[in-house]
């Protein structure tokens, strides 16, 4: 049986603790089926009004995020091979490459 360590907001906790007490569950149990539920819906739950800008701002954020990462490692990892040559104390090789987020790169708004 798998493990998750979630964060939620403290409202979200509360309703869940309140569910599974009167249940008399687990609050692994009430999760649990309401994944079960979630999942069986088979489609993309509609977006609340303004959803889409949201998630569109989260998108751009983390792009911005992960360049910003890789031009760290990209630079560290010539700083690596530079002291590297130069016979210096080196320590730990960065990751060579780092994985890009799953959708596209948002293209910005005129």
């Amino acid at each position: 049986m798998a493990k998750l360590s979630i964060s939620i907001p403290d409202e979200l906790k509360g309703q869940l603790d309140e569910r599974a007490d009167a249940e008399n569950v687990p609050v692994s149990h009430v999760v649990t089926e309401a994944l079960k539920a979630y999942f069986a819906q088979g489609s993309t739950p509609e977006l609340p009004p303004g959803g889409g800008q949201e998630i569109r701002k989260i998108q751009e954020y983390l792009w911005d995020l992960y360049l910003g990462c890789d031009r760290v490692r990209s630079s560290t990892l010539a700083l690596h091979y530079w002291a590297e040559g130069q016979g210096g104390l080196v320590g730990i090789e960065p990751e060579s490459t780092m994985k890009k987020p799953p959708w596209p790169k948002p293209r910005p708004t005129p």
